[in-house]
């Protein structure tokens, strides 16, 4: 039977590559729609304004569509975080990579009195990060979008 993953790359195992691709494969979505979402929001003024001065596709690009869809591609962005973040921790669990998702399975099939504690102390550790890069997705959007009601937040 024929494998995908042929040759082992120095330094990554194939259940890290494997969990890789399925946290690839769950984060594009929220940020793909979202996109997506963005460009079909666009003001039709925008559009006629970037029709009646004759705007390059590159031009029209960077000043009316990028520029209108970054609140909306920041959202998909931080959702895709939050989703990757739950994903790689799952991934773990089941891929048996080394990390918080392996930690809490073997605590969790360990079963001694001092399991649930240790698995506690995971969960909080795994919503204080998930937690730290939303903020840090948040202040990424408020560093490049235009919306400055997001500095009132």
């Amino acid at each position: 039977m024929a494998s995908l993953y042929v040759h082992p790359i120095e330094g990554l195992s194939k259940s890290f590559v494997i969990s890789a691709i399925t946290v690839a494969m769950c984060t594009i979505w929220p940020t793909l729609i979202n996109t997506m979402v963005g460009v079909g929001q666009i003001s039709q003024d925008f559009m006629n304004v970037s029709k009646v001065l004759n705007l390059s596709w590159y031009t029209h690009l960077t000043k009316i569509v990028l520029p209108a869809i970054i609140p909306m591609v920041f959202t998909g962005l931080r959702l895709s975080v939050g989703v990757g973040w739950m994903v790689l921790i799952a991934a773990e669990m089941l891929a048996q990579n080394p990390g918080l998702g392996k930690f809490v399975w073997d605590e969790f099939q360990n079963g001694s009195s001092l399991s649930t504690s240790r698995i506690f102390v995971a969960v909080i550790t795994i919503g204080l990060i998930g937690f730290a890069l939303d903020r840090i997705m948040l202040m990424l959007q408020r560093r490049f979008s235009w919306d400055k009601s997001l500095a009132t937040r």
